[in-house]
């Protein structure tokens, strides 16, 4: 019988915005705690909010091994490491209230015809797994996620548009930066013409939409089953080499756990599962793994009061050397600010309207598009018209990424 424990903390204060001033502010300082029992090829689990009584939650866990939860996977053993990235974030709540009220005077000094709303975020965390087999895994976090959308007054739209920032530092220019440069040229309309031609489309590589059938068909139980599209291919280059798919655990550049929820830790703290377009595994837990043969991803889900399960959180494409203006090479594209709505078909063609998007010639921003479709299918979004995937270049330390593919784009004849 071994006993573990993982837990999870999160601080939080939460500063609502409405009608581009402050309404509220919310703190918030939760623990989550699970026990886990394993025993004989099963799991017993018990988990707890806040205050918790270890021996009585112990106990909880032990009877819960009477349902016969399989799970046959060895613990992970003799692992210790700590992250701490806490001391990147120096600010307390009032400094974070006041630089960010001082943004919001200043984008509406600057844009007065713009309303600004939404949620500014200082998160600080502590995830820990521990048990009786010597392993020992903590990360500490603190940074800030400002998410700030905008709806110009004169506008029918619920929101025009929006800006995101997260990173370990509040820079006053560098978030006036990322939340102004939509507004700026907002009122630019930029007509669109080139009806059935391929276009760039500039697409935010941590968006999990564009990459839907990776994530559904690249499970380790959909694959090994022969449900997914991918289901046998192992070891075919199906895709351009210069596209990489990985499980991306850095904690320092992704925001991601270096550890899952199984305590499994990666070298290098990445997992590559499409390596220059060849397939080479499907993302897995310790338990599907198992069954099929597979690697271990690391791509177990952390979660307090449940067994751990795949999960897509982590998956991303992995950025090249290039920049998003040396990708473009000159030609225009389309930055796809907001596109919601898409879907895959089973057999990997794809199609998603754009509600918000404007014209990019690889250094300035030309004007806003009116709305917007693309389509393709699977194989060509990451074969013959993948681009490439490029780091975001706005601000140092965070972290997205500028995936790049040639789409069919059409103009749909409204302006939003």
């Amino acid at each position: 019988m071994i006993k573990e424990i993982v837990s999870t903390k999160e601080k939080k204060t939460s500063l609502t915005v409405t009608n581009s001033e402050i309404s509220a502010v919310l703190r918030s300082n939760t623990q989550k705690t699970g026990i886990r029992i394993y025993d004989n090829g099963c799991l017993g689990i018990a988990g707890a909010i806040g205050a918790y009584n270890e021996d009585e939650l112990t106990k909880n866990a032990k009877h819960m091994l009477k349902f016969k939860l399989p799970y046959d996977c060895a613990v992970t053993s003799d692992m210790q490491r700590c992250v701490d990235l806490t001391g990147k974030l120096d600010m307390t709540d009032e400094q974070f209230a006041d630089t960010s009220g001082k943004v919001l005077e200043a984008l509406c000094e600057k844009f007065p015809k713009f309303m600004f709303s939404h949620k500014l975020n200082m998160v600080e965390t502590e995830d820990s797994l521990r048990n009786e087999t010597g392993t020992a895994l903590i990360q500490k976090d603190k940074y800030v996620e400002l998410l700030l959308l905008f709806k110009h007054k004169e506008s029918n739209s619920l929101m025009d548009g929006f800006g995101a920032v997260v990173c370990r530092y509040m820079d006053f220019d560098v978030i006036m930066k990322e939340m102004s440069w939509q507004c700026q040229v907002y009122e630019e309309k930029v007509d669109f013409s080139e009806e059935n031609e391929k276009i760039p489309v500039v697409l935010f590589g941590t968006q999990h939409e564009f990459l839907m059938k990776f994530l559904t068909d690249l499970e380790g139980n959909e694959f090994g089953n022969g449900a997914s599209l991918f289901s046998g291919k192992t070891g075919e280059r199906l895709f351009n080499d210069k596209f990489s798919l990985i499980v991306d655990r850095n904690a320092d550049m992704s925001f991601s756990r270096f550890f899952d929820g199984e305590g499994t830790v990666l070298s290098g703290d990445r997992f590559t599962l499409i390596e220059n377009g060849v397939l080479k595994a499907p993302f897995t837990d310790k338990r599907i793994a198992g069954k099929y043969g597979f690697p271990t991803t690391g791509s177990a889900s952390l979660v307090f009061d449940s067994a751990p399960a795949a999960t897509s959180a982590s998956i991303v494409p992995a950025c090249g050397d290039k920049t998003l203006k040396e990708l473009l090479d000159g030609r225009k594209a389309i930055i796809a600010v907001a596109a919601s709505g898409g879907d895959f078909t089973p057999q990997g063609e794809y199609a998603s309207p754009i509600q918000a998007a404007y014209m990019f010639d690889g250094e300035n921003y030309l004007g806003r598009l009116p709305q917007l479709s693309m389509s393709s299918n699977i194989y060509d979004m990451f074969g013959k018209d993948y681009i490439g995937t490029a780091p975001y270049g706005s601000y140092a330390g965070n972290p997205f990424s500028y995936l790049v593919v040639d789409m069919n784009v059409r103009k749909i004849d409204t302006w939003l």
